[in-house]
């Protein structure tokens, strides 16, 4: 009876729970070391909240939209649940299969028999199955951890698109009414015999077409408003806030070879990727050890009066005709995907590198280019159209053309410097961390 007693120990403590240490406080740290923003751990679902030390009152920064979004993104905490799937799977993998017991009582008959049976090959099986389960969660850890990343910058690069379409819809109003003003002169002009009736309707036109030029600005505003509320996952009815942008971001620190490295080094989805092919070759192991099945029987049979005689047994599978060749097939052609898809992955991540750099890059020279040159020529050019109208030098619709002008100097400038934000935001996600905080920027 001790030795059966030991037994069941040994047995018991070998069931225990298997754990990891990737956990949701792994991926919030591993995630906070990247953005400088943690993850809420106590929402209840549908249930929002500012972080601390994020008010709307005062604008809000690019740096505060990130941390709004990872704690309120509804995509982005549905998919923690598969941290805690992934972490149930370990913990069933950790678990040994119970005994289960046979009686058998003849009435009429003196004799009983009981049969305690067991699959003993549980006990060389489970180390692979574990170690397959907690490479499986590391994998799962880092995938979100990217998916953190990328949800930092798709909050960048929805605050860029939301604070061009602020300024596009501000220049287009401002357009709408010199057109206005235009078409009134025109009109005047008209009945003054000055021009044509077809040269006044190719002026109203004009003013009409400004006109829904600037309704279709307005549209695109909440338009992108909305867009940007659902990326931080703010809850209807959508707070109102004004938008507090830092300065442009800068060129990149580094060349591409060195930029590309630091990619390889850091992305958590390259990370993931070495994680599927352990994974996999763990997995491999385990179904190679599926190959002996081995049942250990522990077999009591009572001997009319000489009572009862106990001892053990095993029942064991020959593999004959099943080697299981079908899971370790199934096993290694993961084992193959999964190698197949880190070469992706780091072909993805170089891709992703390149483009953002030359977006970067060019956008740069582009709005340097209008904000020293064009937007500069451009406002000049309207200040001395004005003083010349003063004087009585040029008429007035000559003033209002050349204002006109320097409002889409304007728009492109705002183009440019929104184009130069989302390609940083890229960049920044693609080399596996989100941008700096505007505060970090104001300091350099």
């Amino acid at each position: 009876m001790r030795r059966v007693i030991a037994i069941l120990g040994i047995l018991t403590a070998a069931g225990c729970a298997a754990r990891s240490s990737f956990d949701r406080v792994y991926v919030s740290k591993s995630i906070e070391a990247r953005t400088g923003h943690a993850l809420e751990p106590s929402l209840k679902p549908g249930e929002t909240r500012l972080p601390p030390g994020v008010s709307l009152e005062d604008g809000l920064a690019e740096d505060e939209a990130v941390a709004v979004a990872l704690w309120n993104n509804p995509p982005f905490r549905t998919g923690l649940a598969d941290l805690s799937a992934a972490r149930a799977g370990l913990i069933e993998a950790g678990l040994l299969p119970n005994p289960l017991v046979s009686f058998l009582h003849l009435f009429g008959v003196k004799g009983t028999e009981a049969y305690v049976l067991w699959p003993f090959d549980a006990l060389w099986q489970r180390p692979k199955k574990v170690a397959a389960a907690k490479v499986d969660v590391e994998r799962v850890a880092e995938s979100l951890v990217q998916r953190g990343l990328n949800l930092s910058r798709d909050a960048l690069v929805a605050y860029a698109n939301l604070f061009l379409a602020e300024s596009v819809a501000k220049i287009a109003e401002d357009a709408a009414g010199l057109r206005g003003e235009t078409a009134s002169i025109a009109a005047a002009r008209l009945r003054a015999g000055d021009i044509s009736g077809l040269d006044e309707l190719m002026v109203r036109a004009d003013a009409l077409r400004a006109r829904e030029e600037s309704l279709r600005a307005s549209r695109d505003l909440e338009t992108a408003r909305a867009r940007f509320a659902a990326v931080l996952g703010c809850s209807e009815p959508w707070p109102s806030f004004n938008l507090s942008p830092g300065p442009s971001p800068g060129a990149a620190e580094a060349a591409l070879p060195a930029l590309l490295e630091m990619a390889y080094t850091s992305r958590p989805d390259l990370r993931a990727a070495q994680l599927e092919i352990e994974a996999a070759g763990a997995r491999l192991g385990w179904e190679k050890a599926r190959v002996v099945k081995l049942t250990a029987t522990l077999e009591s049979k009572e001997k009319g009066d000489a009572g009862f005689f106990t001892g053990p047994s095993g029942k064991l599978e020959i593999p004959l005709f099943n080697r299981n060749e079908g899971g370790r097939a199934r096993a290694r052609a993961e084992m193959e995907r999964a190698a197949e898809n880190y070469v992706a992955v780091r072909q993805r991540i170089s891709l992703d590198v390149r483009e953002a750099l030359a977006r970067l890059e060019s956008a740069q020279s582009g709005l340097a280019l209008l904000r020293d040159q064009v937007v500069p020529a451009a406002a000049e050019t309207a200040a001395r159209a004005k003083k010349a109208y003063a004087v009585g030098e040029e008429s007035y619709l000559y003033a209002l053309e050349a204002e006109s002008r320097l409002l889409d100097a304007r728009k492109r400038e705002a183009e440019a410097a929104a184009e130069v934000r989302r390609a940083d935001a890229e960049l920044r996600c693609g080399l596996g961390f989100a941008p700096e905080s505007s505060e970090k920027k104001q300091g350099r």
